[in-house]
């Protein structure tokens, strides 16, 4: 096959194991120099966010990416986002699982912003806009210096070295570790998460003159070393290993209760001190350098990876993103299908099933000899080559493996398809995400790992609405989340457009895309009426489908009428009631009562809960709207029980009186 890069000519053998270092990317920045700026990269091939790093000293005149703002970038370089961030002092910043921004500043007070925030460059002070929420006031008055990340908490370290944590970014709630008693600046600790503990409680790594010490929020484990001190620590993704760098630059990996080390690797290079470890897979290390990576391998074997500059490191599911301001690459374990297809004189199936291909497009009479010779393992043959083109990252071997599999395939009466079919899709879809101007690098293991939602979402924030509502549609999937994600986007966008015309715009989208139109005109018209669309939005909630969706935000846009009108065509009691009572609250009594008056069913509904409930209010709401027979009536109910003669007489009095006034009752009356 005339094919330019062989998948084994990137492998790089570690005793009988081999790993692949691909470039995904050449960086798409202009002249960047990332020295310059702190760096947070997402996981799952998420973004890259760089803050102008003020603890350098800058020359005059440097370049205009030198300023106080975040800007974001995709995986390939490409600027996609900018969040204007001046005055308050970021202690750290990282992304979580939802692909936001966690900033930690110096005062406690932590903002969260979406990459939809970052687009349509907002400030970080705009609480309208991100959420926020405070570390407490032990964080305001020690101030925040330093802060560890996981992909739903943090744990922030005050000036004072004391440890506060969040276990759930999304319902913070902030709580102190146990007190260390740590006297000066820790030069390396990290965070265990939850999930990977034996208590399933936050736990943190700190290096401590020459040892390291556990702390969680029960107590703190010194754990009794002697070779540091250590200037990087990190956590395996299964929570069973952690590697320590000492200042000497000598790596050792050792398990997570610090009995046992199982390997060790010493860097000789003088001042080329390691700057971060990170795990490729969970048995593997690497460790960044000024001039190079070294992957730390179960047994100490290293392979070594030579950068003209410093590379980042980005931990995943299963491998390593390296970057720098040249390329981005991504580093994995090679799996054994792979190496079953493409190892150099490989005799397994899958392998002959591969050259089998090759022989038939070049015609020779060898393919079917070859095809003769796998026999039985005909199956195993084509399960391999579909797992092989999974992982393969070049899209022109994951054809060639493909087509090898159909072709086995064929010669199998009994095979189910689906796989090489759902093989296929996914792969299509993969690399739609990979590429240079997506910018999501994200292999097989990590599509499938999350749900398909949150890819979806994660184009929409990028703005890839096209390519979302095409992958939707491949996949047979709905197509809701991305038509309402567009609308939003749309009313955001638009600065010369009035509510008609903005109206006429989304309603002829929809009926062109989906000529029912969208299942929930909710968030839109939350949308639109956020951003001073009010008619806009009300338009839009007349075709809302769900009452349950539409009345609260009609009274949150003050649209009480409306709200009225929608619960009764309802007929959900319940949500007239939900009206009823939030008039009762927001109106001056008398206001309420002729409100509720205009509407039969309210006043009736109204009438029906103060009788069940006894509440004297009603006796005032019959009094304003001079409903005299039924007040007389009121009063003769309340005092069917009174044994108090003369009391049962001075009420009946009051009710006779309020009957004579009632003209249309005066026969009742005199009766």
């Amino acid at each position: 096959m005339n094919l330019h890069i062989h998948p084994s000519s990137e492998w790089h053998a570690m005793q009988d194991t081999f790993y692949r270092k691909h470039r995904i990317y050449q960086m798409q920045w202009a002249e960047l120099d990332l020295q310059k700026f702190r760096v947070a990269a997402s996981s799952f091939g998420g973004p890259i966010a760089l803050l102008r790093d003020d603890r350098q000293l800058l020359e005059a005149g440097a370049g205009p990416l030198l300023d106080s703002d975040i800007r974001i970038y995709s995986s390939s370089g490409r600027l996609i986002g900018k969040v204007e961030y001046e005055g308050l002092h970021i202690a750290a910043f990282s992304w979580n699982a939802r692909e936001q921004l966690v900033c930690v500043q110096e005062d406690g007070n932590v903002r969260v912003i979406s990459l939809d925030d970052s687009q349509r460059h907002r400030k970080h002070n705009d609480r309208s806009q991100v959420e926020s929420f405070s570390l407490g006031t032990e964080a305001r008055e020690r101030r925040i210096i330093d802060v560890r990340f996981w992909d739903q908490g943090l744990v922030a370290m005050t000036a004072d070295y004391r440890l506060i944590y969040v276990n759930d970014i999304g319902e913070p709630k902030p709580r102190m570790l146990a007190d260390a008693h740590i006297t000066e600046m820790p030069r390396a600790w990290t965070v265990v998460p939850p999930h990977l503990t034996l208590s399933h409680h936050v736990e943190v790594l700190v290096a401590s003159g020459q040892t390291i010490v556990t702390v969680d929020a029960a107590g703190v484990q010194d754990q009794l070393l002697e070779q540091g001190p250590y200037t990087c620590i990190s956590v395996s993704p299964n929570g069973r290993l952690v590697a320590l760098c000492s200042e000497l630059n000598r790596i050792q990996v050792v398990s997570m209760d610090f009995q046992r080390s199982f390997s060790e690797y010493s860097h000789d290079i003088p001042g080329d001190d390691a700057l971060n470890i990170a795990w490729c897979g969970s048995d593997a290390a690497v460790a960044s350098f000024p001039t190079q990576a070294v992957l730390i391998g179960p047994f100490g074997d290293t392979l070594s990876f030579p950068h003209e500059s410093p590379v980042h490191l980005v931990q995943e599911l299963d491998g390593v993103r390296m970057f720098n301001a040249m390329e981005h690459s991504f580093l994995s374990k090679v799996g054994s299908d792979s190496m079953n297809v493409f190892q150099i004189g490989s005799t397994a199936p899958a392998a002959l099933l591969y050259d089998a291909l090759d022989s038939m497009r070049s015609h020779s009479a060898r393919a079917d000899e070859i095809v003769r010779s796998i026999g039985d393992d005909m199956t195993q043959a084509v399960d391999a080559c579909i797992a092989a083109a999974g992982v393969e990252p070049l899209v022109e071997y994951q054809q060639s493996l493909l087509r090898a599999a159909s072709l086995g395939k064929s010669f199998l009466a009994m095979y189910n398809g689906d796989k090489l079919v759902d093989m296929c899709r996914q792969l299509r879809v993969i690399n739609a995400l990979t590429a240079y101007d997506v910018g999501l690098p994200v292999s097989l293991m990590q599509f499938q790992s999350l749900p398909f939602e949150d890819w979806v979402q994660r184009l929409l924030s990028r703005n890839h609405h096209q390519l979302a509502l095409r992958i939707c549609r491949y996949l047979d999937q709905p197509v809701d989340q991305v038509y309402i994600h567009w609308a939003c986007a749309k009313i955001h966008a638009s600065t010369t457009l009035d509510d008609d015309a903005l109206y006429r715009v989304l309603r002829a989208r929809f009926e062109q895309l989906q000529p029912n139109g969208v299942s929930s005109y909710v968030d839109i018209a939350e949308v639109a009426n956020a951003c001073g669309y009010q008619r806009l939005a009300i338009r839009l909630l007349q075709h809302e489908p769900r009452a349950s969706n539409q009345v609260p935000l009609l009274i949150s846009m003050g649209q009480d009428e409306a709200a009225m009108a929608a619960a009764i065509r309802s007929s959900d009691a319940d949500l007239v009631y939900f009206v009823i009572f939030h008039l009762f609250k927001a109106l001056p009594l008398g206001e309420f009562f002729q409100t509720i008056s205009r509407s039969r069913v309210a006043s009736q509904l109204f009438e029906k809960y103060c009788t069940d409930q006894g509440a004297p209010v009603l006796e005032d709401y019959y009094y304003q709207e001079d409903a005299f027979a039924k007040s007389a009536r009121l009063i003769i109910k309340d005092n069917l029980a009174e044994r108090d003669v003369g009391k049962l007489i001075a009420n009946l009095k009051v009710a006779l009186k309020i009957l004579h006034n009632d003209k249309a009752a005066a026969t009742e009356a005199r009766a």
